[in-house]
């Protein structure tokens, strides 16, 4: 699967029906059981869970919200937590309870194995992003380290779009860039192609090119090059090569 058409087909959608066939596409592709995107706490809205944009069966959909297994869902609960990755063979599976919610989930085809990553957004929103498989366990931690980190990012695409989709985006005030997006902007502005900046920072070049895209987006840049003549200007990235 290629990632830089899937980010724009993010950034087209304009509402949840299309972000969830985007999802069902880039499942499809990538020969993955699922994909869940899960917003469980936004503070602009007085409900928890309020987005979710999911793969899954109707019926273990509908299961899983008619029983409130937001409560009990391990994955869940090690999410809000905490901040780092989730590999679910890491998660409870001891208690009774989790038994029998993992067994229920298998049995509607949630997938063998899965990965969950926690996103945490700039305006203290937390959220879910996972995948799942029903490859064998080799074909799996060989995939996982092959393309988890592009998917990492991507998430926090969706992420931004499907708050700004449910209208809690709204202030236009220029986000900040990170501390990555600001070495590839000024990588690019010292004239390095991404596949260098890539050998340079020990990255891919994919999560190369989904940094410079992100850092467009922030700065209302349609190129990379205006990206990084941008942010000279406005001084965000100095003249030090690794700021």
């Amino acid at each position: 699967m290629e990632f830089e058409p899937a980010i724009v087909a993010i950034e087209r959608a304009r509402t949840f029906a299309q972000l969830s066939a985007i999802l069902a596409e880039w499942r499809d592709a990538s020969g993955l059981a699922h994909i869940v995107y899960h917003a469980t706490h936004v503070p602009a809205v007085d409900r928890p869970n309020p987005v979710l944009l999911l793969t899954y069966d109707e019926a273990w959909v509908k299961r899983y919200i008619a029983q409130d297994y937001f409560l009990i869902d391990p994955v869940v609960i090690a999410g809000r937590a905490g901040f780092l990755p989730i590999d679910w063979l890491n998660v409870d599976h001891q208690t009774p309870a989790a038994r029998h919610f993992f067994a229920e989930a298998e049995s509607h085809g949630v997938g063998r194995h899965g990965f969950t990553s926690p996103i945490r957004g700039p305006r203290g929103e937390r959220a879910l992003f996972t995948v799942t498989s029903n490859e064998t366990d080799r074909h799996w931690h060989r995939w996982r380290h092959s393309y988890l980190s592009d998917f990492h990012l991507i998430a926090h695409y969706l992420h931004d779009r499907a708050m700004e989709i449910a209208g809690l985006r709204a202030d236009p005030a220029m986000r900040p860039l990170s501390r990555r997006e600001r070495q590839c902007l000024r990588q690019v502005a010292l004239g390095r192609t991404p596949g260098e900046i890539a050998h340079d920072l020990k990255l891919s070049a994919s999560a190369i090119r989904l940094y410079l895209r992100s850092a467009c987006r922030k700065l209302g840049c349609a190129t990379v090059e205006q990206g990084a003549v941008t942010a000279t200007v406005l001084e965000l990235i100095g003249p030090d090569a690794i700021n």
